[in-house]
C-alpha cells in the first residue's frame, strides 16, 4: 500500500468519523424540532415518523401565546446574562491573581480544588440553601438566583481563565511596570486586552451552563423567577406529557444560544486554541 493511499484512507476515516460525530450531536436536535411540528398523533407513532408528516405550527403558537411565556423567557435572559458577567469578572480577577503570584504554594492545592468544588453534586447543597433563602425571605428572586449561578460557575471559570492568563508574556507586564504603570493599569491596559478572546470563550461556556441550569431555579424560584428549562419540564406530569408543546418549548430555547455561539464562534476557537497550547 502506497503512501498516497493510506492518506487518502486516512482522510476517509477522518471524514467518516467527524461525520458520524455531527450526526450523533445533531440528530437530538433534529428530533426535536421534528416533533414540534408534528400534529399531536404523529408524536405518539411508532416507529417515529421523521418525513412524510403534514406539518403544523400550532404547537409554537400555543407556547407564545401561553400566559407568562415572555416574562419567563425575559427572567431566563437577565439571570443567564447577570451571572456570566458576574462570574466572568470575577474569575478573570482570580485567574490573574492566581497566575501572576509565584509565592503563592498552593495555588496548585488551589485549583484542584476549585474543580473539586464544581464536581459536588449540586443537590448536596441545595437542601441548605434553600432553607436559607426561605428564611431571609428572598426565595424567588432574580439576584438571588444571579448570585448563585455565578458562585456555582466560577470555580470552572476560574480554571479556564488561568491557562489563558498564562499564555500572556510576564515580559510585557515587566516593560509596562518599568515604563510606570500600576498593577491595575497593567491588567486593564496589557492583560485585558490580550486576554480577551480566553474571556469570549468562557462567556459562552458560562452562558450555556447558566440558560440550561435547572437544579438552582427549580428549587429557589416560584412564578416571579421561572426560566425557561423550568417551564419546559412543567410538561412532564405523571398524568400528562404533551410532546409538541414540549418539543416547541425546547426548540425555542435552543434558539437564543445557537445564535451567541455562532455569532461568536471565531472568538470560541480563537480563545480555545490559545488556551490549549502551553508553552
Amino acid at each position: 500500500m502506497t503512501a498516497r493511499t493510506r492518506k487518502v484512507i486516512a482522510n476517509v476515516l477522518s471524514y467518516a468519523t467527524l461525520a458520524l460525530a455531527a450526526f450523533v450531536a445533531l440528530f437530538p436536535v433534529f428530533w426535536t424540532v421534528s416533533t414540534a411540528i408534528k400534529q399531536r398523533g404523529d408524536t405518539f407513532v411508532l416507529p417515529p415518523k421523521f418525513f412524510g408528516f403534514e406539518p403544523t405550527a400550532k404547537n409554537f403558537i400555543a407556547i407564545l401565546q401561553t400566559r407568562g411565556f415572555w416574562q419567563i423567557c425575559l427572567n431566563t435572559a437577565v439571570i443567564t446574562i447577570g451571572s456570566t458577567l458576574l462570574c466572568v469578572a470575577i474569575s478573570t480577577l482570580a485567574a490573574y491573581a492566581l497566575a501572576r503570584v509565584p509565592q503563592f504554594r498552593s495555588r496548585r492545592s488551589l485549583e484542584a480544588g476549585l474543580i473539586l468544588i464544581r464536581a459536588v453534586p449540586a443537590i448536596v447543597v441545595m437542601v441548605p440553601l434553600f432553607q436559607i433563602v426561605s428564611r431571609l425571605g428572598l426565595y424567588d428572586n432574580q439576584l438571588v438566583l444571579i448570585i448563585m449561578y455565578a458562585a456555582v460557575n466560577i470555580p470552572f471559570a476560574v480554571w479556564l481563565m488561568i491557562s489563558f492568563v498564562e499564555q500572556i508574556p510576564i515580559a510585557l507586564e515587566h516593560s509596562a511596570a518599568i515604563d510606570g504603570a500600576g498593577r491595575m493599569q497593567i491588567l486593564f491596559h496589557v492583560v485585558l486586552p490580550l486576554v480577551l478572546p480566553g474571556m469570549a470563550a468562557t462567556t459562552i461556556f458560562i452562558a450555556l451552563l447558566g440558560w440550561n441550569e435547572f437544579l438552582i431555579p427549580v428549587m429557589l424560584s416560584g412564578n416571579n423567577a421561572k426560566t425557561l428549562p423550568v417551564f419546559i419540564a412543567g410538561f412532564v406530569s405523571s398524568k400528562n406529557l404533551d410532546w409538541g408543546p414540549l418539543a416547541a418549548a425546547s426548540a425555542i430555547a435552543i434558539l437564543p444560544i445557537t445564535v451567541l455561539t455562532v455569532a461568536a464562534q471565531r472568538a470560541l476557537v480563537s480563545g480555545l486554541s490559545s488556551g490549549a497550547i502551553k508553552g
